[in-house]
């Protein structure tokens, strides 16, 4: 490769240059300077948004990539469009939440944005941590939360002197945005920019997205989810690793990003004898290894996060039978159709079962989609059935972000418009349905 040119690529797309040299860093991946990125001479291939291969090439040539060729402003120009979907759909958000005031005088919306519904435990645990024994607290256990959502609260109060409800609002805006350009990167790494801008359309407008405004764990799961498949596409090993981490403490089936370091880092080891994916094999476990023996020292079991959920109305795994089970009843009564929860975990499991055919197809056509972006998307399916109400089956399908990309690779340009309007609308109904429920929990059947 000439000394000149450090990123080649033949993207087809007709409304997007990829071709790049060293005059042009612009388009230059935003993170390359991370230090246990890709080695020198390693090529990274990815494809555009018809599926066809790019057969990019990216020599990470010590003697002629520096950090100093990639400016600020270019790091991020690439984030403007992302970041302006993300915003406008949090002012959906605010309208939302303003008209729920207007709906119910007395409802305060900074109150049902930071302490409604799950919201309260993590607060409660930001204060507090964690009680020395497994009880019942009023009808539910703080012992049901990892701790990853709470340690920063209680960090964003401890850094900005604000209150933990202002504390709250601005750390769920602010990790809603890092989710969304975590995707981004992650999207754009297989399927390329195109595709990523409009993964991202679809994840900031989907209906269950009102709780990246929310006290819920989505949006630095996300931002895990994505950050980690992005590094190991990357091939930035610890980096992947230390995201696995995260995400492992933060919800109970992040341990599916532990599996994806697993399955990258074994044939790494094995065939080309590298130390860092050995390290980040050893590291990513390290996370949800240190919340199982806290536990264990605490409340003496090591599993009480899934003791601790038997204490909200008789939960108990049920084999992802929940939203087969919705849908099998919204397609045989009329009735079901005024469940809310049914319905929408019924919605559920159609998006999920259309993407994973999508993504098929798009491997079909020639997408070289790897085997972690697999083992994710099998692993968050069956996460996202594995709830035992089916209130929470459309909010944990956000974050199988392999489905976003699967929908907005096959979505023809013309249909961006009615699609997110339709999904704008959901989500501004859903929004005030959950709002309105903070005040009036039995008045409807929709909550997060």
């Amino acid at each position: 490769m000439p000394k000149s040119s450090i990123v080649t690529t033949d993207y087809q797309d007709p409304d997007v240059d990829l071709n790049v040299t060293a005059a042009d860093p612009h388009a230059m991946d935003p993170v390359l300077s991370m230090s246990d990125g890709i080695e020198a001479g390693e090529i990274v291939t990815s494809t555009d948004e018809r599926g066809a291969s790019t057969n990019s090439s990216v020599e990470l040539d010590r003697t002629t990539h520096t950090p100093e060729l990639i400016t600020w402003s270019a790091r991020l120009k690439q984030f403007a469009r992302p970041t302006g979907y993300y915003v406008l759909s949090r002012l959906l958000v605010l309208f939302a939440a303003l008209a729920s005031k207007w709906l119910v005088p007395r409802l305060h919306p900074l109150k049902a944005l930071t302490s409604g519904w799950d919201g309260y435990w993590y607060t409660l645990i930001a204060q507090h941590g964690y009680p020395h024994q497994l009880f019942n607290e009023n009808h539910g256990s703080r012992w049901a939360f990892f701790p990853a959502y709470p340690a920063a609260i209680r960090a964003t109060v401890a850094t900005t002197g604000l209150s933990y409800a202002h504390a709250t609002l601005l750390l769920s805006f602010v990790l809603g945005l890092t989710s969304t350009l975590a995707i981004w990167l992650a999207v754009r790494q297989i399927f390329g920019p195109v595709v990523a801008d409009r993964s991202v359309l679809l994840y900031v407008f989907f209906p269950a997205s009102y709780v990246l405004s929310m006290a819920y764990t989505e949006g630095l799961f996300i931002t895990a989810v994505g950050a980690c498949l992005y590094a190991l596409a990357r091939r930035y090993w610890i980096t992947a690793a230390l995201f696995a981490v995260l995400g492992s403490l933060t919800r109970s089936f992040g341990v599916v990003l532990i599996a994806c370091v697993i399955v990258t880092a074994i044939p790494a080891i094995l065939k080309q004898r590298k130390l860092r994916p050995l390290v980040a094999l050893v590291i990513s476990p390290l996370g949800f290894l240190a919340w199982l023996a806290y536990s264990w020292a605490a409340v003496g079991n090591p599993l009480a996060f899934l003791s601790a959920e038997k204490l909200w109305g008789h939960s108990h795994f049920v084999w992802f039978l929940t939203p087969i089970l919705s849908l099998l009843r919204v397609a045989t009564s009329v009735q079901s159709w005024h469940q809310g929860a049914v319905v929408l975990a019924a919605v559920a499991l159609v998006i999920a079962y259309g993407g994973f055919v999508l993504l098929a197809k798009a491997r079909d056509r020639g997408v070289a989609i790897p085997l972690f972006w697999w083992v994710f998307t099998v692993g968050s399916i069956l996460g996202m059935m594995s709830s035992y109400e089916p209130v929470s089956v459309l909010r944990y399908s956000l974050a199988v972000i392999p489905l976003f990309a699967a929908y907005a690779w096959r979505m023809r340009p013309s249909w961006e418009g009615p699609v997110v309007g339709v999904l704008a609308f959901s989500q501004g109904v859903l929004a005030v349905v959950i709002f309105v429920g903070t005040l009036y929990p039995h008045s409807a059947q929709l909550w997060p």
